[in-house]
């Protein structure tokens, strides 16, 4: 049997009596509007001609596209598909929206970087709403969530709120609070010398984890001193240069907070090449208890992130947003617990 004659965006066009272009803003809800008795032409000509599927079709008709955008606003390289982080919020986020037959656009964004493509994209009725990754506080992220206000694109942020002139929902943890937590936890072990290997404070992250070790150190009458601060990056190198200086000082730590379970493990590594018992020389406490690190001897202890959750929760209000669902904008913060495993 030949093939069947695959059927043109003209042919619709003809038969709606329309120009291309006009099929083309039906099809893609911009960036034009059509009229009403155009738009009804079009939709009838392509499913009179089976241009699209009948689910297609169907979309079309309620002005749905079923994709909900995730926007991480701290893209690097292979990071936004192989990081645990992101992977953790993807793997909520997806199982949360395949339920309701809704997909996810991944789309990459680095801070300051053009929002041109983006708003290109959010202009062309693409998507029905977006959950966006958030890894500093306003106003660094204002001209993103401006792009998406002018869009009238629904929007849930994600890992810190957007300024609360935009009505976005959040569902965002606490830094500052979990990175206390985690130096008082070794404070209360007994630890009087507790360093500190920070990530990039670049990021607002590493610089309230750092805030939170500063606090705890205070609260507890433990000198600041700076020296047992270390590192500066989230690359495990950083981390490894950072541990053998504090293993210079004299006295050295007992005790490490670490801004990410892979500087933790990094840490982990340099004190077994050194001849170093963990934790019985030297306790580790990581942040965010990726999975692949669970299982290594001994476990790392470390704050947990509930990733998976928070991308769950980020697909329940983005489609409530998106299906018109009256309401107040949600801010919900969730909080992070301690895991005790075998390096502290």
């Amino acid at each position: 049997m030949p093939p069947m004659k695959r059927v043109t965006l003209r042919e619709v066009a003809n038969l709606a009596g329309v120009s291309p272009g006009v099929v083309s803003y039906v099809i893609n809800n911009g960036p034009r509007a059509a009229s009403p008795e155009a738009r009804r032409r079009v939709l009838e000509a392509i499913e009179a001609l089976s241009y699209h599927p009948n689910a297609s079709a169907r979309g079309l008709r309620q002005q749905r596209t079923r994709t909900i955008g995730f926007i991480s606003y701290d893209y690097f390289p292979l990071d936004a598909f192989f990081a645990p982080y992101n992977a953790g919020l993807l793997t909520g986020l997806t199982g949360a929206l395949l339920p309701h037959r809704h997909y996810v656009l991944q789309f990459p964004l680095g801070i300051g970087g053009d929002l041109g493509e983006l708003n290109e994209l959010l202009q062309s009725g693409r998507l029905d709403g977006v959950v966006v990754r958030l890894s500093e506080e306003p106003p660094v992220t204002d001209a993103l969530l401006e792009v998406i206000t002018r869009a009238g694109v629904p929007c849930v942020c994600l890992e810190h709120a957007g300024a609360a002139r935009f009505g976005f929902s959040s569902v965002t943890y606490n830094d500052e609070e979990s990175g206390y937590l985690a130096t008082r936890y070794l404070i209360e072990q007994g630890h009087r010398r507790i360093g500190h290997i920070r990530g990039d404070v670049h990021h607002l992250a590493a610089r309230d984890r750092l805030a939170g070790y500063r606090r705890a150190l205070r609260e507890g009458g433990l000198p600041a001193d700076e020296e047992l601060i270390q590192g500066g990056s989230w690359l495990p190198a950083e981390a490894v240069r950072g541990m053998h200086r504090l293993l210079e000082l004299d006295p050295p730590p007992t005790a490490v907070f670490a801004a990410s379970d892979q500087l933790a493990i990094s840490i982990v590594q340099v004190l077994r090449e050194q001849g170093h018992k963990v934790p019985g020389e030297m306790a580790v406490v990581g942040f965010d208890d990726v999975p692949l690190y669970r299982d290594l001897l001994p476990p790392l202890t470390t704050m947990r992130i509930p990733l998976v959750e928070l991308g769950r929760r980020a697909a329940e209000l983005i489609l409530q947003a998106t299906h018109g669902a009256d309401g107040d904008t949600v801010a919900e913060v969730v909080p992070l617990e301690l895991v005790r495993r075998g390096t502290a």
